[in-house]
């Protein structure tokens, strides 16, 4: 009997919205006004609204400069729908969730885990590196040189359209990073993956 393996790839779309609060938050966060972002990035100010609102999304131009003004790595600027962190970040940057039918942060968490190619043993999510996270925290073993090098490979292939799932991902997450890994780094990634992922109390 062939198992039924569900079709989970709307869940690789960026959330436009989600994303837009994201920016919107950091942005604030960072001391920033809506007319000081727009002459830093070069854009009118309809443009930064419609980032802000989620009616477009900063091109890879933009998602680089706002990585340097903002000190984060512009792969973690994106989210996505299905993708785990990307709730952890509207529950930790106290983004406005509007839940289904009056769904919790903690529910929307939940849900995405049953949901999500991520958790999903049928797909890629057997892969040792789940997502941007996780990839995140092995990339801290690597010099800065490869670190930069490795985001920009994500960040293009994210740019790209294919997702966070796509085969070159899962190439990345596997080749480019965990492989490379010590034993040792191994042991300590897995230890941490497992109490995010909810399999450990603590780590």
């Amino acid at each position: 009997m062939v198992k039924e393996i569900n079709d989970f790839t709307h869940l690789d779309k960026i959330d436009n919205k989600a994303t837009g609060q994201r920016i919107k938050f950091l942005v604030q966060t960072a001391g920033f006004s809506q007319k000081e972002l727009a002459e830093v990035i070069r854009r009118d100010i309809k443009t930064i609204s419609n980032y802000y609102c989620g009616i477009s999304l900063p091109d890879k131009n933009d998602l680089l400069i706002l990585s340097r003004i903002l000190g984060i790595p512009y792969d973690e600027i994106l989210i996505f729908k299905g993708d785990i962190e990307g709730y952890q970040r509207l529950e930790y940057y106290s983004i406005e969730y509007n839940g289904q039918d009056g769904e919790t942060v903690n529910e929307a968490i939940e849900r995405s885990k049953r949901e999500s190619k991520l958790f999903n043993q049928d797909t890629k999510g057997r892969a040792n590196i789940r997502n941007l996270e996780e990839a995140g925290f092995c990339l801290q073993f690597f010099s800065k040189e490869i670190e930069q090098d490795i985001r920009k490979r994500m960040m293009d292939e994210l740019l790209s359209g294919s997702g966070i799932h796509s085969m070159y991902m899962y190439h990345i997450y596997e080749f480019y990073i965990w492989r490379k890994l010590s034993d040792e780094q191994q042991a300590k990634s897995k230890k941490q993956f497992a109490y995010w992922r909810g399999e450990v109390e603590s780590c």
